[in-house]
């Protein structure tokens, strides 16, 4: 878990991925995906 400082932050800083103004809904999945994928994630 993060500290709330932290927490608030990356919470931003997601929601500023996911907002498609920026970044079309296939490229935020694929970068997702290669994140969890990076951090070995299990499906």
């Amino acid at each position: 878990m993060l500290p709330p400082k932290q927490h608030k932050a990356f919470c931003d800083f997601y929601d500023v991925v996911r907002n498609e103004e920026h970044l079309d809904a296939r490229t935020t999945a694929m970068i997702g995906l290669a994140t969890a994928i990076a951090r070995e994630c299990q499906p």
